[in-house]
């Protein structure tokens, strides 16, 4: 099998792609996205090619915001400046799939031009979805609204359905603005049935549990198959600088948003100073600002980077942002989380982790010494009933099987 692989350069979107594609026995696989991660890509075994390699900072500039996106006209500039990019990037992830002759694409759902290039090419066409309540739902709480969380009662219904019809509204007037860079979708975010033409009609893999989403809808085409939290490469964890008969946290608030950890390891300091008998490893998600594990404080140490599967174990509980990643890692290994969201779909899966009781969520870190109190105190049952569904999970066993239906009209049988 050729399998195209299309995501994002971000860790969290083309990490578990990666790893889905490296389960399927004997295939060729090209992975496509943008040119700073080829060398990472390549490095772990695979073919890769780039896209907007005459502007090779062009998704990273949009993911990577100077400040938060919440504000809606932030959101709403980030947004266009995202749909700009679908018609210089389907050109390029066109040519990249005739040269290479895929009989399927898998894709993350920030990757919508390969479902484009797999129509054209009649082969299938498999949305991998790490974040799943960015799906929007005709029934239930709706999501990317700050982090709501399901209320009771006629107030509730009445709210929820406020704010989906709010979602469809923007998108259906994002649609009539863009509708030009929209065209290879039927100059539309949805199509006649009213599904959304971002993702797959037929296969939308949900990389997450059902049992932590809140109840709602679902597109018929989706699937969950469970997180994926393993990394492509091996990466060792860092070693530790800092007391062993203490326990630690970890925090993390992920790869991107600089903004939001300039001055986080400061902030860490002030924050040990108020919780005695805790040790803290601050990762700063990117090697380029430190090179090697640094001791700053009696209790706190920074590191450029933890791979969080290999290094969760050591932790007594994990402070992170509330990304796919680290809470499907903090769950898989039974700690409690405190969760502070800074911006995209952190905010909800805060508060999907607070109302499963499966930790603490806060506004700032001068709430951190409750919330990490709180935390440790959880009961444990919970922590160990969620880390045994993600624990008995097979995704890539999923996969395989999402990727070997009967032939679609036109695929090749390579």
């Amino acid at each position: 099998m050729r399998l195209l692989v299309v995501a994002p350069p971000y860790a969290g979107h083309l990490n578990p792609l990666l790893v889905l594609a490296r389960s399927v026995p004997d295939a060729e696989v090209l992975v496509v996205t943008g040119p700073g991660k080829l060398a990472d890509i390549r490095a772990a075994g695979f073919a890769a090619t780039p896209v907007l390699a005459d502007d090779p900072d062009a998704m990273e500039r949009i993911a990577d915001t100077p400040r938060v996106t919440g504000h809606p006209v932030r959101a709403l500039r980030q947004v266009a400046a995202n749909l700009r990019l679908l018609p210089r990037a389907l050109p390029e992830v066109q040519a990249a799939a005739d040269a290479f002759g895929p009989d399927a694409v898998a894709a993350d759902f920030c990757a919508p031009v390969a479902g484009v290039v797999a129509g054209r090419l009649g082969v299938p066409w498999v949305t991998t979805v790490p974040t799943p309540f960015a799906i929007e739902n005709r029934r239930g709480t709706p999501a990317y609204l700050g982090g709501w969380t399901p209320r009771a009662g006629l107030a509730g219904r009445l709210r929820d359905a406020a704010g989906r019809a709010a979602t469809r509204t923007g998108k259906h007037l994002a649609g009539v603005v863009f509708r030009r860079e929209l065209e290879p979708f039927g100059g539309s975010l949805y199509r006649p049935d009213g599904s959304e033409a971002f993702y797959s009609p037929h296969a939308i893999l949900a990389l997450g549990l059902a049992e932590l989403e809140f109840d709602r809808d679902w597109p018929a085409a989706l699937r969950f198959i469970g997180p994926v939290t393993a990394v492509p490469q091996p990466v060792t964890a860092p070693p530790t600088l800092l007391p062993e008969d203490e326990p630690r946290v970890l925090v993390t608030l992920g790869t991107h948003l600089p903004w939001a950890k300039h001055d986080l390891a400061d902030q860490v300091v002030r924050l040990a100073e108020r919780v005695p008998g805790l040790s803290f490893v601050v990762s700063l998600g990117d090697s380029s600002r430190l090179t090697a594990p640094t001791r700053i404080a009696a209790r706190v140490q920074a590191v450029p980077y933890v791979p969080y599967d290999a290094s969760l174990a050591s932790f007594a509980a994990v402070l992170h942002h509330g990304g796919a990643g680290i809470t499907y890692s903090t769950l898989r290994a039974g700690l409690p989380s405190v969760v502070w969201p800074r911006d995209y779909d952190q905010f909800d899966f805060a508060a999907r982790i607070a109302r499963r009781g499966l930790g603490v969520r806060v506004r700032s870190l001068t709430e951190a010494p409750d919330a990490l109190a709180a935390a440790l105190a959880l009961p444990r049952a919970g922590l160990e009933r969620f880390a045994a569904l993600v624990r008995a999970g097979d995704p890539a066993a999923e996969f395989r099987r999402t990727l070997r239906p009967p032939a679609a009209p036109g695929a090749s049988s390579r």
